[in-house]
């Protein structure tokens, strides 16, 4: 076994060396620690079996709590393998494989990668599971591209880079990297699914050409090959008609079945949505120890004073909010563009991880106002966020801007044009309209929206769909910025939920995502403040 396990790990070294594995450090480590088996032991860490050959066979959960990852081969039949044979599932990996992955797969010589849709080339790119491509990982992925389209891909990287968004969001998501490669004719179906497992037929055929497996949904064998089909088929072959779409084919789909024909913000005239909208706002008011220096000072406003003055000349907070009017973004594009990321992200929830997807409630929990209810599996919530009148019309029709984080009534500090936010620059929203009217502004005659009459001024906010996804639940004072968005840009977690209530006795919660495209501004909200 000594002797396998060497050659097996020089062969590997000798890969690293010539390129053919990528990450050689981490692939290395990860063999090291994963022994020649890759199938995850049944009992964790509770495994009483140390037999040389089960610990050969199964893997086990490292003194971390993970199970440390296998480089495994790579089937050179890739996705058209006709194997069913248990044992070759086992020891080799096929395209839409969790392992097949940079740094857990290892091709032979002359053998390249194989892909059936753009998750799955997105996901080979993105070795540690977290939903964004750094600038190297990009870059690997567009030379990947470059020879799945041969000619395609521009040769200035730098350009390539900052035209995708890199650059403003110092990362690629899913749904970023689908339009550029869209943008290139790479024809690929995107590869999103639901969890459904009845609306996944099998997707194997003998050969490119050849006849589809009848296999009508999937069905574990049992327990123990979870992975494998009764069909003989693995799980990765079974995909949903949703899944085989093409970009194209989902931005043609049609509008949500609510909506008029009009685009863009449309005036909401269903009394019961007015008032399932008020009574949100009236019931995530909160009536006492309701004040924050965002709030401001009577004497010097936000950020022109220290916090001693401002605690002592509190600006007073409304007893009550009455909604005067709403409208509905009707924002087709950005709506497409919500869903797929919601989408991603439900499927990354699916997958087993060092974190949990741990359900977390907000004070609109279980309301629904219309439409497509949210889908609190994955931890999406309806949210305030309070800005200017101006601001919130750009909102909705180009969603959030990262590069203006902390420019709004932020607390900042003297003679600085902009605050930095608690959790870092993000997009932040608020469980209680209390803490988003913080933020509001008054509308003016020269907004194209409702204004106040006889002296009374009226307030703009938004109410936006927001996916948490894994959500990073923050409740101390303890807060390192710089891990919490590496967290989400290159570990498990979506998003961050500052709960600065249950242990420090604050007076509110936030939730704060680092990207625009986990929120959805679905309503404007024009309302009246009362004292």
């Amino acid at each position: 076994v000594f002797c396998i396990r060497f050659r097996q790990l020089l062969a590997l070294m000798l890969s690293a060396a010539a390129g053919k594995v990528h990450h050689a450090s981490k692939a290395v480590d990860a063999f090291l620690a994963a022994g020649s088996g890759s199938s995850p032991c049944r009992w964790g860490a509770s495994c009483y079996n140390f037999d040389p050959e089960h610990r050969k066979r199964f893997s086990h959960p490292n003194k971390d709590g993970e199970c440390a990852p296998c480089v495994r081969t790579a089937c050179k039949y890739g996705s058209g393998c006709f194997q069913k044979n248990p044992a070759h599932l086992s020891r080799f990996v096929h395209p839409g494989d969790r392992n097949y992955r940079i740094g857990l797969v290892k091709f032979e010589e002359g053998q390249k990668p194989d892909f059936d849709s753009v998750l799955q080339l997105f996901q080979f790119h993105d070795p540690d599971e977290s939903g964004h491509l750094c600038e190297d990982e990009f870059r690997k992925a567009a030379e990947m591209c470059e020879r799945l389209a041969p000619g395609k891909v521009p040769t200035d990287f730098k350009k390539i880079w900052a035209d995708v968004g890199g650059d403003t969001q110092g990362h690629v998501n899913f749904r970023m990297f689908t339009h550029w490669t869209q943008s290139l004719g790479l024809a690929m179906p995107v590869g999103l699914d639901s969890g459904d497992s009845s609306q996944r037929l099998c997707r194997f055929r003998m050969g490119r050409d050849g006849a589809r497996c009848s296999c009508p949904a999937f069905k574990s064998v049992d327990a123990h090959l979870e992975q494998l089909c009764e069909c003989g088929h693995k799980d990765s072959m079974h995909r949903s008609d949703f899944s085989e779409k093409t970009l194209s084919d989902l931005l043609s789909g049609g509008r949500c079945a609510h909506w008029s024909d009009c685009n863009g913000l449309v005036q909401v005239t269903d009394s019961a949505v007015l008032n399932t909208l008020q009574d949100m706002m009236t019931s995530t008011h909160k009536t006492s120890d309701n004040w924050t220096r965002d709030r401001g000072c009577k004497l010097h406003g936000v950020g022109h004073c220290d916090h001693a003055c401002a605690s002592k000349n509190r600006v007073p907070v409304p007893s009550r909010y009455t909604l005067v009017a709403a409208f509905r973004n009707q924002n087709q594009e950005l709506w497409h563009t919500y869903t797929m990321l919601r989408t991603a992200i439900s499927q990354e929830c699916l997958r087993p991880s060092k974190v949990s997807t741990t359900p977390v409630r907000v004070e609109t929990s279980g309301r629904h106002v219309e439409g497509v209810p949210v889908e609190q599996g994955v931890n999406e919530f309806y949210l305030f966020h309070g800005t200017k009148p101006q601001a919130a019309l750009g909102i909705c029709s180009s969603n959030f801007r990262l590069s203006l984080a902390g420019s709004g009534a932020t607390w900042k500090d003297a003679g600085k044009s902009t605050g930095t936010p608690l959790y870092g620059y993000g997009v932040y929203f608020a469980e209680r309209i209390t803490k988003a009217d913080e933020y509001a502004q008054a509308t003016t005659s020269g907004d194209p929206l409702p204004v106040g009459e006889g002296g009374q001024q009226l307030f703009c906010g938004l109410l936006c769909r927001v996916v948490a996804g894994r959500t990073n639940i923050v409740t101390s004072n303890e807060i390192q910025v710089a891990k919490l968005q590496s967290d989400v840009f290159d570990g498990p977690y979506h998003s961050v939920f500052g709960d600065r209530v249950s242990s420090l006795g604050k007076p509110y919660k936030e939730v704060v995502v680092y990207d625009k495209d986990q929120t959805y501004p679905e309503f404007l909200l024009i309302y009246s403040r009362h004292y």
